[in-house]
C-alpha cells in the first residue's frame, strides 16, 4: 500500500470517527442541584417557576410512582405547568425544601440518568416528613443539560431507598 492511500484512510477515518467522550459529571449535578434549589423554600417564598421552565426541555414529563393496589404500581405523568399549578402554591403557602442525600450519575453523550435520593423538609417544623428516590432523565441540548423527565417513588418498607442503589 502506498503512503498517499495510507494518509488518506487515517485522515477519512478520523473525520468519520466519534468525538472523545466529554465527563459532563459536574454540569449534570449543577443541573440537579438547581433542580431542587427551584422547588425549595421557606413559608411565603415564591418560587422562581420561570427558572424552573428553562431547566426542562419542551415536553418534559414528571410523575409519582408508588405500589398501588395489589401492589401492581400506580401512579401519573404531568408536564411541568401541571406541576407547577398543582403545587405552586402549596409550595409557597406551607414551605418545603427538597434536598438530595446521594446522587449516581450515568453519562452517554448528551445523555445523562440520575438517580437521586432524597429528603423532604417540612417548612415549618424542620422535620424530614418525606424520603424518596428521584429518577431523572436529561439531554444535553445547545450545550446545557435539560431535564426531560423525572419520576419520582417515596420510600416504603418494602421499597427503601437504599434499594435503589444496589
Amino acid at each position: 500500500m502506498n503512503t498517499t492511500l495510507i494518509a488518506a484512510l487515517a485522515t477519512s477515518v478520523a473525520l468519520v470517527a466519534p468525538a472523545a467522550a466529554q465527563d459532563d459529571s459536574a454540569d449534570i449535578q449543577t443541573a440537579i442541584d438547581a433542580l431542587y434549589a427551584v422547588i425549595s423554600g421557606p413559608v411565603g417564598q415564591a418560587r422562581d417557576f420561570d427558572a424552573m421552565r428553562e431547566m426542562f426541555m419542551e415536553g418534559a414529563a414528571m410523575g409519582a410512582v408508588g405500589a398501588g393496589e395489589g401492589g401492581n404500581g400506580a401512579g401519573g405523568v404531568i408536564s411541568l405547568d401541571d406541576y407547577i399549578e398543582r403545587s405552586g402554591a402549596w409550595l409557597v403557602e406551607n414551605g418545603f425544601t427538597e434536598r438530595a442525600t446521594r446522587t449516581e450519575i450515568e453519562q452517554w453523550g448528551e445523555i445523562a440518568y440520575a438517580r437521586s435520593a432524597y429528603e423532604g423538609v417540612n417548612g415549618v417544623t424542620g422535620e424530614v416528613f418525606l424520603v424518596g428516590v428521584n429518577y431523572i432523565t436529561l439531554f444535553k441540548i445547545d450545550g446545557d443539560w435539560k431535564v426531560a423527565s423525572i419520576l419520582w417513588r417515596t420510600e416504603t418498607e418494602d421499597w427503601p431507598v437504599e434499594a435503589a442503589f444496589e
